[in-house]
């Protein structure tokens, strides 16, 4: 089972005192302080996508690395499964502060911050999810299995292909084909999680052929881009 606790997370708190009342004063070190108001300010998804993949690989050197030699030469490796893994954790809503609980304990000195755990059954789910990628063998296993995740389905033109992972620039893709009502929503958003500073990962599917690709997912990601950056993306095989 993934541990509830992560590094992942920002949180803030209030801490209110009463020195005189408690009689810290007169004792010269204060013991009073009650933290109050706790609340989870921003998740870094791809923190924790990199902290449930340290979960599921062998922590033994020696077993990691030919482990990840092996799942590197079959399907991709550690790119595949960190991105299924991140895709998990955003179906699931692992980003939002509400999915968090920041929790209190007394010590000698007055409160203190115990942890910072994720919701249980939200932790069920990514924890079973995240077990069935790591038991699929190919690159196109994992993909449809995130994107039936998501969506609920696979879409026919996906049904019976594979994927390869590319590297292109965001003019290779000919926007105009695409739903601009849509495209216009996304750049309206606030998509600094997704800048090249902030999210190193694959940036979605695409298919067709350089300068005339189309996104089948990852409208976001990819808009988020800087239009002279190179990134990686899963492109259906011709």
């Amino acid at each position: 089972m993934l541990s509830q606790k992560y590094n992942s997370v920002r949180y803030d708190y209030d801490t209110e005192f009463s020195c005189e009342s408690s009689g810290c004063d007169s004792e010269g070190i204060c013991r009073c302080g009650h933290i109050t108001n706790t609340r989870v300010i921003s998740v870094d998804v791809c923190r924790l996508t990199d902290e449930i993949y340290d979960q599921f690989v062998p922590q033994d050197l020696k077993s990691r690395k030919r482990d990840m030699k092996i799942s590197q030469i079959l399907y991709g490796g550690e790119t595949v499964d960190k991105y299924c893994i991140n895709r998990i954790l955003s179906n699931n809503r692992a980003w939002d502060v509400n999915a968090w609980e920041v929790n209190v304990c007394g010590g000698y000195y007055g409160d203190e911050i115990d942890d910072v755990v994720i919701d249980s059954q939200i932790l069920e789910k990514i924890n079973s999810q995240c077990k069935v990628l790591f038991e699929l063998k190919t690159i196109s296993e994992k993909i449809k299995y995130v994107l039936n995740l998501e969506y609920g389905y696979i879409l026919d033109e996906l049904k019976d292909v594979d994927f390869e992972i590319v590297s292109i620039y965001k003019s290779d893709i000919i926007f105009k084909k695409l739903n601009q009502n849509h495209i216009y929503n996304c750049k309206s958003e606030d998509l600094e999680h997704y800048s090249e500073k902030n999210y190193t990962l694959p940036r979605g599917i695409i298919r067709g052929h350089q300068d005339d690709y189309k996104i089948i997912d990852g409208f976001h990601r990819i808009i988020a881009t800087s239009d002279r950056s190179k990134f990686e993306v899963f492109k259906v095989k011709n």
